[in-house]
């Protein structure tokens, strides 16, 4: 039971650090490819399995990346609106 507990503990804290970092956009790492023709027969289903859920990950990305330009923008432009009030108020006091 203690085990339990310790292992719902470590799982509840990773879940807070990723959370943290939902805002921003991690590049995959590109799994390992052998150049062994050897081994490349013998891990095939796993090597094809590792590149597609690379790909997979990379699409991902991208579209995070997206997102995130897509609400920087937004911030940008709100904060472009604000700081265009801030000139004229202080235009209005120059005057």
């Amino acid at each position: 039971m203690a085990l339990l507990k310790q292992t719902l503990a470590v799982m509840i804290v990773l879940s807070w650090s990723s959370a943290s970092i939902a805002g921003t956009c991690l590049p995959p790492v590109p799994p390992w490819m052998p150049t062994n023709a050897h081994d490349v027969q013998a891990y095939a289903d796993l090597l094809q399995r590792d590149a597609e859920t690379y790909f997979t990950d990379v699409e991902r990305y991208f579209r995070c990346l997206d997102q995130e330009r897509r609400e920087v923008f937004e911030q940008v432009r709100d904060f472009t609106e604000d700081y265009a009030r801030v000139l004229e108020l202080l235009d209005g006091v120059r005057k």
